[in-house]
């Protein structure tokens, strides 16, 4: 039987996100899932896995934007068969307010299909 390595569930959301490149140039991107433990980024130009690097975002329904310290542990550069070209993202420290504010979103979508009313 195939264990479950994900620790936290994870929902699709497209929101944008903020990021320096390996350049150190600004980039924005959009999320394509994410969890409580991190994030799945969509772009053509991933950065290297074990890169350490601050995202910003900001939660549907907030006006606040929130800043996540984070590691790369796997990037892929092509489409793989219907999956997009991204790099997935650990959160490496995030306050335990932001990360509370994240999990009631994603419960809100996983259950309720939206992102509405957060």
């Amino acid at each position: 039987m195939m264990q479950e390595r994900r620790k936290f569930y994870r929902a699709p959301l497209s929101i944008v996100v903020k990021y320096k490149d390996a350049e150190d140039k600004d980039v924005e991107a959009f999320t394509g899932t994410i969890g409580g433990g991190g994030v799945f980024v969509e772009t053509f130009k991933p950065l290297t896995t074990g890169k350490e690097l601050s995202i910003e975002l900001t939660l549907p329904g907030s006006e606040k934007k929130t800043v996540i310290e984070c590691t790369v542990v796997w990037s892929r550069e092509k489409y793989d068969n219907e999956s997009p070209p991204g790099m997935g993202i650990k959160f490496n420290r995030i306050t335990k307010k932001d990360s509370a504010r994240l999990n009631e979103l994603i419960t809100r979508i996983l259950v309720g299909g939206s992102e509405e009313g957060i």
